[in-house]
């Protein structure tokens, strides 16, 4: 059986809306749709495809009404409009031909990857949502311009890529809570993004992107100067360990929504951190030496990580003095092997003033200085 939803001259509409008895415009198995040029296939409904769903070029679907509605089963859009005032959820693998068109309301990719030839729109209101890297937003990226990428998870965090030469299709998505691996807790974004081709790792070569992040998705330790001392850095995740990247970060526009470039940035998982607690010399390498990183945040109020590195294996203990040099705290006290660690001060149990923490490990120690405030 075969369905051709014709129109006349102009765009035609054919609108589905949910009713208990209707919940769905269901494609059966054998069945054949096609959208002819021109029409609009509006839906308040899942739009579920067991058969054959065809859109011809200048057609459009569009999703709307205040449900969470599901498109399954179709693998290609002419355009695909987003007017709804929920979440539609996308069940398998995607491509918009045409246009995808962000006016409200939010698509979530549930873990399938679309891709886009075209976008229009993106904003708070309405984007393309990647809740993880397995499910990504598709869009072929070139030298010529910056090519935008309107994604996000539980905030609107887009990204625009732009390759230093030739063309990539690359895949993008965002993540809410990166696992720290090597971060410090309050001294990084709430937010990390995954930028990787579609057709193998690298296969592009370097990209140039700009990502945004929002008011209260930074840690209060978060210093967003770039460069300097205590600036911020591009931080790269690198097997398991998050490792600075020096010279990647190179703007920020200082405001919130926050706009940050990444200069010559490789294909992998990307997240800004401050460098002001890193260690000049820290790396995924044991040290030569027994070293402190400087505490952050310092002065605290409440907890701060400590980290420390042992040049071998050993016996490690970190102790908390009063400037009377009374040891009002033991922080760490057994057996480690050599390389970087870190330890927790909470300042709720000890009261305001001048402390120095004492690292000692193999006959040598060294010390920090923090000061606790109310």
């Amino acid at each position: 059986m075969t369905a051709a939803l014709l129109c006349a001259p102009g765009l035609a509409s054919i609108c589905l809306a949910s009713t208990p008895g209707a919940p769905a415009l269901v494609v059966g198995p054998g069945a054949h749709v096609r959208l002819k040029p021109a029409t609009r296939l509006a839906l308040d409904c899942d739009l579920l495809n067991f058969g054959s769903f065809t859109a011809a070029p200048g057609s459009r679907v569009v999703v709307r009404g205040y449900g969470t509605p599901v498109l399954r089963g179709v693998a290609a859009f002419a355009d695909l409009e987003l007017g709804l005032h929920g979440t539609a959820s996308l069940s398998n693998d995607a491509a918009v031909d045409g246009q995808l068109i962000l006016g409200s309301g939010r698509l979530l990719l549930a873990g399938n990857d679309l891709f886009a030839a075209a976008i229009s729109g993106g904003s708070d209101a309405s984007y393309v949502v990647t809740p993880d890297t397995l499910g990504r937003l598709v869009r072929t990226v070139g030298s010529a311009a910056p090519v935008a990428f309107p994604v996000g998870n539980a905030s609107y965090n887009p990204v625009t890529a732009r390759m230093a030469s030739g063309t990539d299709r690359l895949r993008v998505a965002v993540l809410d809570e990166p696992d720290a691996g090597g971060l410090t807790p309050d001294a990084h974004l709430a937010r990390a993004w995954a930028v990787a081709s579609i057709d193998g790792p690298g296969s592009g070569g370097d990209v140039a992107l700009t990502v945004q992040w929002n008011d209260g998705e930074q840690g209060p330790a978060f210093q967003r100067a770039v460069g300097g001392a205590n600036g911020a850095l591009a931080w790269r995740l690198v097997g398991a360990a998050w490792t600075p990247q020096s010279g990647v970060l190179i703007s920020d526009n200082g405001l919130f929504p926050a706009v940050a470039t990444l200069a010559a940035a490789p294909q992998g998982l990307w997240t800004l951190g401050s460098q002001s607690w890193v260690s000049g010399v820290e790396t995924g390498d044991a040290p030569l030496a027994l070293q402190f990183a400087p505490v952050w945040p310092n002065p605290l109020r409440g907890s701060a990580t400590v980290r420390y590195g042992l040049p071998r294996r050993g016996r490690a203990t970190i102790d908390v003095y009063s400037v009377r040099g009374e040891r009002v705290a033991t922080l760490v006290d057994g057996d480690q092997d050599a390389g970087w660690h870190s330890a927790r001060v909470d300042s709720r149990r000890i009261a305001s003033g001048v402390y120095f923490l004492r690292l000692q490990s193999g006959g040598e120690m060294v010390s920090n200085k923090v000061v606790v405030v109310r």
